[in-house]
């Protein structure tokens, strides 16, 4: 009996989808568990914001130089294993960081774990690609996506939650032992790849195919579309705290964290998004995602908090389907070396991150919110402007 791709009628589909979205939720909390936290080590370790900032964009640095390999040798040998190595890896990191003997060795850590983090963003999209029907692939990328968000959104409100309740260490602690469940659960669930075909070409000839989308127009437009929004949502959440710890707001950690809330936004717009480009088409779905992110950023410049509170939700839900859209294209355009193409189109993503969280800082220092808000919606203006994008 002649092999198909599943289908969403069948139990494998669900038994796929379920095993990245857990092993998405454990990669993207730990990503960004630390983000509500650079105040608190500002304070511990006596750094400056753009110092402490570090902690984030030292791993999304080193995790764009694994996106890269790994999903080269995705390509090249298989994905199921580096998917799994990537989990282990990501777990015993977080064990090591609370025994850290200063600021500097944290900052390393987090520099190796980006490396390891980058296993299920650089191999889950080929993964799908390969293993799902192409008529039920946007409905598995866009749910993968949104536990994308959710596990971002949950990194950043427990770590928040408990750090301010007990200490950053309990706090990964706690992480760490929710890592070993969801390990547990993707190597039981994720199915054998049936359709990965192993490279059997040369390195030199492997690399000559990756590259080839970096010559292809229309793929290094979507590149950049995930590089510019990825700075202006991590500019925004990553000063956020300070904003909010500062006159007038005075608000605690624990506080701030409820703002992640948003973040649910985040989750339910995809699908949602996913089902309207079915008949509208995915570039403007993608559009609409960035005229409802400008109008979030603008929300936050206005002093009242219900204004800012809304300007999340709404930047939350815009970014996300903007996002999943541009993911779905670079799937859907991709005809060879698709973990390569999701790896570049991630790298311009997380590249995206360290400038959003620590170019941004002196921003921050010099100008406050509106420094980091006004530069913001000159980046989602770019990407308005981008000539050449014409799917």
């Amino acid at each position: 009996m002649e092999m198909t791709p599943y289908t969403s009628k069948e139990a494998r589909f669900w038994r796929i989808t379920i095993a990245l979205m857990l092993a998405s939720l454990l990669i993207f909390s730990t990503l960004y568990v630390f983000q509500p936290l650079l105040p608190v080590f500002v304070k511990e370790f006596d750094v400056n914001a753009t110092k402490s900032s570090l902690l984030m964009s030292a791993a999304v640095v080193s995790m764009a130089v694994g996106l890269f390999v790994i999903g080269f040798l995705a390509d090249r040998y298989g994905r199921l294993w580096l998917m799994q190595l990537s989990l282990s890896v990501t777990v015993l990191l977080l064990l090591a960081m609370p025994f850290s003997p200063s600021f500097e060795w944290l900052v390393v850590l987090r520099l190796l774990q980006g490396f390891f983090l980058a296993g299920i963003p650089a191999a889950a999209m080929g993964y799908l690609g390969e293993e799902v029907s192409p008529n039920h692939l946007g409905l598995a990328m866009t749910l993968y996506i949104s536990s994308n968000a959710f596990g971002g959104m949950g990194g950043r409100i427990v770590g928040g939650y408990l750090t301010d309740i007990f200490h950053w260490e309990r706090m990964l602690f706690v992480l760490a032992g929710i890592g070993v469940a969801a390990i547990i659960l993707f190597i039981l669930l994720l199915p054998k790849e049936r359709f990965f075909k192993g490279g059997e070409q040369s390195f030199k000839e492997d690399l000559q195919g990756m590259v080839f989308h970096l010559k292809d127009k229309s793929m290094l437009v979507l590149f950049m579309v995930g590089l510019l929004l990825q700075v202006v949502f991590t500019a925004v959440w990553t000063y956020l705290p300070f904003y909010l710890q500062s006159d007038p707001y005075n608000w605690s950690l624990k506080w701030i964290s409820f703002t992640y809330f948003a973040y649910i936004l985040g989750v339910l717009a995809p699908p949602i998004a996913g089902k309207l480009s079915d008949s509208l088409g995915q570039t403007k779905i993608m559009f609409a995602g960035v005229f409802i992110l400008i109008g979030g950023i603008t929300f936050t410049l206005l002093h009242p908090v219900g204004f800012i509170l809304i300007g999340l939700a709404l930047l939350c839900s815009g970014f996300f389907v903007a996002h999943s859209m541009a993911a779905a294209l670079v799937s859907k355009s991709a005809t060879h070396h698709r973990s390569g193409a999701s790896g570049f189109y991630l790298i311009s993503y997380y590249t995206g991150v360290a400038i959003g969280s620590t170019a941004v800082g002196e921003l921050w220092t010099s100008y406050q919110w509106m420094g980091v808000a006004g530069t913001s919606l000159v980046f989602v203006f770019i990407f308005i402007c981008l000539p050449f994008f014409k799917k």
